[in-house]
């Protein structure tokens, strides 16, 4: 994680980038900085009780989180070379756009198909109607709500898939402390 941000934000306050703004190089240890539509972050690092919020419209770009810091992505934000670091989180649907990496391999979202997160410490992906997601690792605190489909998920201890009716699982390994609820899997 990056040190040498010339922005630090570790008051709890909120700050607000706007249509046309854009901010960079921000330490965000605790509160949350919103990312308007129309507004860019760059080189945000997340750590702490920090959270980087990006509405629908905005765009984050190398943002860095770990160490209990939040991504939250709304329905039709960007945020694009992420790197995530143990005990970070990242909420988020399929209809946000967003691609990285984190220490088990690298991770995308687009068009509704959702491959390879690592979703752990209250982080979530939302899997809505028609879409789909693969590849998953759900670990402690770490979320899959399925409305549409998904399979080859992981669910390590701690960790919870949810399932609802209309959904669809398969081929999914639930270990030792894993929740799984299904309104229907697939063998």
């Amino acid at each position: 994680m990056g040190s040498d941000a010339k922005n630090l934000m570790s008051d709890g306050n909120v700050q607000i980038v706007k249509t046309g703004e854009v901010i960079g190089a921000t330490q965000l240890t605790e509160g949350e900085l919103i990312v308007e539509a129309g507004g860019r972050a760059e080189n945000t690092v997340v750590t702490g009780a920090g959270w980087l919020k990006v509405a629908t419209g905005g765009i984050a770009k190398c943002t860095q989180y770990g160490n209990n810091g939040t991504l939250s992505v709304s329905d039709g934000a960007i945020a694009t070379d992420i790197v995530q670091s143990e005990g970070g989180a990242i909420s988020l649907s399929t209809l946000a756009t967003v691609n990285g990496r984190h220490p088990e391999g690298e991770f995308s979202v687009d068009q509704g198909y959702a491959c390879g997160l690592l979703l752990e410490n209250g982080g979530n992906l939302r899997v809505l109607e028609g879409h789909r997601a693969e590849k998953i690792i759900l670990d402690q605190e770490g979320g899959l709500l399925v409305n549409g489909t998904t399979s080859a998920v992981v669910v390590d201890e701690g960790g919870e898939l949810l399932v609802y009716p209309g959904g669809e699982a398969s081929n999914c390994e639930i270990n030792q402390g894993g929740v799984f609820y299904a309104g229907r899997e697939s063998q």
